[in-house]
């Protein structure tokens, strides 16, 4: 990894100070592979976080046994929503942390009970470095990748929570236009996802239909009441203002639309901070 490496004293986490770059990696003590990077882009009260950012796995473990370009696809990451993340975090003005590792490894967006927090397949595909996965491998993986990741996510929250009284938080996903087997192309361009705060997800999608010809999902393509961990550990019970952004990943999947994209959205986030 390049970069200056520096030991936090008392702390769960490595980082590092990348060169010629805005962003702050950091690892597990456990190993130099760096399970997040956060990004500073200034004192607006929102904060932005990715939780399926990279498609990465530790070389120790030989891409689970994928070839890379299958890696690469929508079962390795959300493709497109780290560039997104990233360029609104520049647009607002606001700081953001996006995890670095696949969530094939381990997916920090499910809760440590669940059968697919460590996938033995995903959209059909199967995952051979996950088959017949022993307890102590998942343990590893939890005490490595997943439990340190939260804990940076906790202290960027609790860092947002103390410099702002009324902060918006987002969550970036996005979704592939179509699932294995499917025969039509999901619909919607993006979703919204709710559960507790229901009123900032409609004044969003009210802002979108006002501003946009987006067709988008209420709960849809997923649905935030029956799972949406990350945001339901550290950001629910805190009761601050959220929303989870689900984007189609076509419309995100070079910079050029990133940017298009993030252009749309930054007015209706911005709408957000002044109601």
């Amino acid at each position: 990894m390049p970069g200056i490496l520096v030991r936090r004293v008392n702390s769960p986490a490595l980082f590092w100070a990348l060169p010629n770059s805005d962003l702050l990696a950091y690892g597990s003590v456990m190993t130099d592979f760096p399970v997040s990077k956060s990004f500073d882009g200034g004192t607006a009260p929102v904060f932005i976080f990715v939780d399926h950012a990279s498609h990465a796995i530790p070389p120790a473990y030989d891409a689970l046994g994928l070839p890379d370009d299958v890696l690469a696809t929508h079962i390795g990451w959300d493709i497109g929503a780290e560039a997104l993340g990233l360029a609104l975090a520049k647009d607002l003005q606001a700081k953001a942390l996006f995890c670095q590792f696949s969530r094939l490894l381990i997916d920090p967006n499910r809760s440590l009970d669940k059968p697919d927090l460590v996938p033995s397949e995903a959209d059909r595909i199967p995952i051979p470095g996950n088959q017949a996965l022993s307890a102590a491998e998942r343990h590893r993986r939890i005490e490595t990748y997943h439990q340190p990741y939260h804990e940076r996510l906790e202290l960027a929250l609790d860092q947002v929570s103390r410099e702002h009284e009324d902060p918006l938080i987002l969550s970036v996903h996005s979704f592939t236009p179509r699932l294995l087997g499917d025969a039509q192309i999901r619909p919607w361009h993006m979703g919204l996802l709710w559960r507790e705060d229901e009123v900032s997800a409609r004044t969003f999608m009210a802002e979108l239909a006002s501003s946009t010809d987006y067709t988008v999902g209420d709960n849809l393509p997923y649905d935030a009441r029956i799972f949406n961990y990350s945001i339901d550990r550290h950001v629910g019970p805190r009761g601050l203002r959220h929303i989870t952004l689900e984007v189609r990943q076509d419309l995100i999947s070079n910079e050029s639309d990133v940017n298009r994209v993030a252009g749309q959205l930054g007015p209706a986030l911005k709408s957000l901070l002044s109601s």
